[in-house]
């Protein structure tokens, strides 16, 4: 066998500079949108990127030429040879392919209008096909830029792993000294980014967004490149453990033939790539299930006291009774009935809530929900009227036209000359949701009808009652459901509107643990000693919905959990190729008085060994990609999912469970190996010995 040839000098500059190329095109193809934004307008800039491009794609290949030319020299058979040609010609194309794609964005941003439509690579394209040029067909640069990219990406993985490949062609000292000073710069970059840049960024700040990014990639790697140094040790404290701990160490250390090595360590991969799709799925998951939670606390009640299809007369000893118990925050009565809201372009069902402005806020986050308003008008409805500006849901304020301003300067000058209970009777102020509002196109000042059914009786059967109203406040809570269905006004003209002086349909109770809400809730019930009274908790309230989600987790736990299955075959495999090539030893061992009790032990800590291995690489990586998408944000559009980034929430015991799962498959899939090895015979083994 010919012995490594040591690593050229222009194939190791061909190596770094085609790893960083392609770093370039993933980050300038993320960024693309705001590098077109800022060439708009600004010809330096461009000329300085096609510059700057130009000479990165003419360097990459002029390198790709030159070790091509080197590596065409070398003898037939010669080791490194087809990497390094490989290598030349991979990374020439990808330069040419790269100038292709890359060339094509750049021209339809000078070009085209697509800035017009936000500057994306399918607007850019559009606009340079059917805009720029309407009369010559361009059909075909479309189809010319969705090819380049498809190629580059297979010539930008090929480079990576030519590249990776190429270093070992290194003399194992000179990859020793390399290792040695990476590992002392790395030290270095961690504690100076540890000390001065930020592990979670700042909302609207890029630059503290970048210091963080930097941060989490640099601790990443070094975490990563300290647990490989810690192999060996550990490895060599757990032979001291034991004779049969000290055999599998050995096992696993001892050099192996290719293929079983390949298949060892593809089998590590599989167990940490499954453990790690698994935690991540979870912790999405429960980010979505602690998302709700929030928003449903932050929405209602924690506990509610009412009476089944009835209303509650001489509520007020019970309102007290309830502050008093141990426990309770907060407790604030309500009045509910469905209604019908209409305005002058639309009309809409709605679920009408009375509520005290005093005591809501704390029970709920109706007053921090408010985009657009304020509480205290639902108690002073005239001081809507004293700003002349009109405040839409989407944030803009649209200054009223002549003829509102006249119509709200009479509404104000007849509403000062009013009492307060004409004031109220005159145009009370009601509070709506975001998608409520939207649907209705109503901005705070709007003057609304809404219809209860709870009206006269006439000649023709019951009448609805009809009662404007005047938006007081617009809210968002976070969930359709909410601010679409839900809106409020002051609990005494509920009662007056609605025909139920002095009743409520109910008592909304805050509590301070809301994990222990239903236990308070049964002592509560206790306490009040009314049975035809229900006293409901938030889980009780939404036992069908997080129900609903606790099913979906389990299901995905489950069929997820059979790709940790599928590891366990790959850890099955490579197991059973070990007690194949690891016979003889198993022999000699058991002609030296090893029991096969022992030889199954033996194979059964090596099994253990790479589930372990397998299992915390696997949640080591979970854990970055879940910590990541929870502090930097994976975006999403609102108006579509009503969320603005990915809800992550990473637990503990999810992690515990995953990872104790992950070791039980793996220890499973080693007991018929390692039974099969323990009926290996001596005089077989040896036989050919």
């Amino acid at each position: 066998m010919s012995q490594p040839r040591p690593l050229g000098v222009w194939t190791a500059v061909l190596c770094g500079f085609g790893v960083l190329h392609v770093v370039a095109v993933l980050v300038l193809g993320a960024t693309s949108t705001q590098w077109f934004q800022a060439t708009i307008g600004n010809d330096l800039l461009w000329v300085r990127l096609a510059i700057a491009w130009t000479t990165t794609q003419l360097t990459l290949m002029l390198l790709s030429a030159a070790v091509l030319q080197r590596a065409a020299r070398l003898p037939r058979g010669a080791r490194g040879r087809a990497r390094t040609v490989g290598l030349a010609i991979t990374a020439g194309l990808h330069a040419v392919i790269s100038t292709a794609s890359v060339g094509v964005l750049l021209w339809a941003a000078r070009v085209s209008v697509g800035h017009v439509l936000g500057g994306t690579i399918p607007s850019l394209l559009f606009g340079l096909t059917h805009l720029a040029y309407s009369d010559v067909d361009l059909a075909w640069v479309p189809t010319l830029y969705h090819t380049a990219t498809t190629l580059q990406g297979v010539t930008a993985a090929l480079i990576v792993t030519l590249s990776m490949s190429c270093w070992f062609l290194v003399p194992a000292k000179r990859r020793q000294r390399f290792w040695w000073g990476f590992d002392a710069a790395l030290v270095l970059a961690f504690l100076a980014v540890s000390f001065l840049f930020p592990l979670s960024p700042t909302d609207g700040d890029d630059a503290s967004l970048a210091r963080a990014v930097v941060r989490v990639g640099i601790t990443t790697v070094f975490a990563v490149r300290l647990a490989l140094r810690m192999v060996g040790p550990l490895l060599s404290m757990f032979e001291r453990i034991g004779f049969r701990s000290m055999v599998a160490a050995r096992h696993l250390r001892a050099k192996k033939t290719g293929f079983l090595a390949a298949s060892g360590t593809l089998s590590i991969l599989a167990v940490a790539v499954s453990s790690c799709m698994l935690i991540s799925v979870l912790s999405v998951m429960g980010g979505f299930r602690a998302d709700l939670k929030k928003k449903i606390l932050g929405n209602r009640a924690h506990i509610v006291v009412d009476k089944a299809f009835e209303e509650l007369d001489d509520w007020q000893p019970l309102l007290e009774r309830t502050r008093q118990t141990k426990g309770v925050v907060g407790a604030t009565p309500f009045l509910q009935v469905e209604v019908m809201v209409s305005s002058l372009s639309n009309r809409a069902g709605a679920i009408l809530r009375g509520i005290d402005p005093a005591t809501v806020s704390e029970v709920t986050e109706l007053a921090h929900n408010l985009t657009h308003g304020k509480l205290e008008y639902l108690q002073h409805p005239e001081r809507i009227l004293d700003s002349s500006i009109h405040t839409s849901p989407a944030g803009s304020t649209t200054p009223t036209g002549p003829l509102d301003a006249m119509i709200h300067d009479a509404e104000r000058a007849a509403a000062k000359g009013l009492p307060n209970e004409a004031k109220e009777d005159a145009m009370p102020g009601l509070i709506v949701g975001q998608e409520l509002a939207r649907a209705l196109r109503l901005v705070v000042g709007d003057r609304v009808t809404v219809v209860s059914p709870r009206g006269d009786l006439g000649p023709t059967g019951p009448i609805p009652k009809t009662r404007p109203f005047r938006i007081a406040g617009i809210f968002y809570s976070g969930m359709y459901e909410y601010d679409m269905k839900h809106a409020y006004i002051d609990l005494s003209v509920a009662q007056r509107f609605l025909r139920a002086e002095g009743r409520i349909s109910g008592i909304e109770v805050k509590v301070k643990d809301v994990e222990r809400a239903a236990a308070l809730a049964a002592e509560l019930a206790s306490t009040i000693g009314q049975d035809e009274l229900r006293v409901r908790d938030w889980k009780t309230m939404n036992q069908q919905l997080f129900g609903a989600l606790a099913l979906e987790k389990l299901a995905m736990f489950i069929t997820l959990g059979i790709a940790i299955l599928i590891a366990g075959f790959s850890v099955f495999g490579t197991l059973t190729l070990l007690v194949q090539e690891k016979r003889r030893e198993v022999g000699i061992l058991k002609a030296m008085g090893t029991s096969a009790r022992g030889v199954i032990r033996i194979f059964v800590i090596e099994g253990l060994l790479i589930g372990a291995a397998g299992s915390l690489m696997g949640l080591g990586l979970g854990f970055v990609l879940t910590f990541a998408a929870e502090h930097f944000g994976i975006r999403m559009n609102p108006e579509v999912y009503y969320i603005d980034k990915l809800p992550v929430h990473l637990d503990p015991t999810e992690f515990a469970m995953v990872g104790a799962a992950t070791v039980v498959v793996c220890l499973a899939a080693t007991l018929f190996p390692a039974y099969q090895a323990s009926r290996v015979r001596p005089v077989d083994a040896l036989r050919y010995d």
